[in-house]
């Protein structure tokens, strides 16, 4: 797999020429697919509509390394074997990626159809992350907040730097203060108010976001919980 980062750019499909190709041809395969199972009752209900006339989109179908790989309309596909229908209006454009094929179609499968789970929304995340898509690519391509792909796919910040250069455990996915903090705690806070900060300077959390606003009150919180003895 690639790990260079990777840009994204939507494929206009309506411009591109309809054409009826046969099932058989097409490959379904789950590394591209942005879901983790295949509904028989959607498979069931789109049979019947067929059976009844009515008419469908075209499937859409990334060629890539030689092979006709189906992007969108899995179920379309099966409800037509279903009824031993050998053929399907497709709309077919070329691919140059493995990262650029799946981002393709977790946007379609987003942006229509069944609402994808919160394990899938995870997993999807997860992989355009290890593609090296950006946040705001995610945020285009799931329509899940900044914030939440933040929170799901960043990795855990394990040590902050104190003022004096040393490393010290935090972790500010769940700040915490139980009682009176000691020193090595309120670094800890205070370096976490500031990595907050700069994430959202750089657009991965919007300031308004409600995550962020918790968390910097959660920081605030354990500070004022500081007695100085004199």
């Amino acid at each position: 797999m690639k790990t260079l980062r990777t840009s994204f750019s939507a494929k206009n499909w309506d411009k591109a020429m309809v054409s009826l190709e046969k099932i058989n041809d097409l490959v379904f395969d789950w590394r591209f697919y942005p879901r983790k199972e295949i509904d028989h009752r959607v498979i069931d209900n789109y049979s019947r509509a067929l059976r009844a006339g009515s008419v469908f989109p075209p499937v859409k179908v990334g060629l890539f390394a030689g092979k006709k790989i189906i992007i969108d309309g899995v179920h379309r596909i099966n409800s037509r074997k279903l009824l031993k229908i050998d053929y399907v209006d497709c709309v077919v454009l070329p691919f140059e990626t493995e990262a650029e094929l799946f981002a393709e179609a977790v946007r379609l499968n987003s942006d229509h159809g069944k609402a994808f789970s919160t394990v899938e929304v995870k997993a999807n995340i997860e992989r355009l992350k290890k593609y090296k898509f950006d946040v705001k690519d995610i945020v285009a391509l799931t329509h899940v907040p900044a914030s939440e792909i933040y929170r799901e796919a960043a990795a855990p910040i394990t040590e902050l730097t104190a003022p004096s250069g040393r490393k010290i455990h935090c972790n500010i996915q769940k700040v915490d203060c139980n009682g009176q903090p000691d020193i090595h705690e309120l670094i800890q806070f205070k370096n976490a108010l500031i990595l907050i900060r700069d994430v959202a300077q750089k657009g991965c959390i919007p300031t308004d976001d409600a995550y962020f606003k918790d968390l910097v009150a959660q920081c605030h919180l354990a500070l004022r919980k500081v007695r100085f003895n004199g």
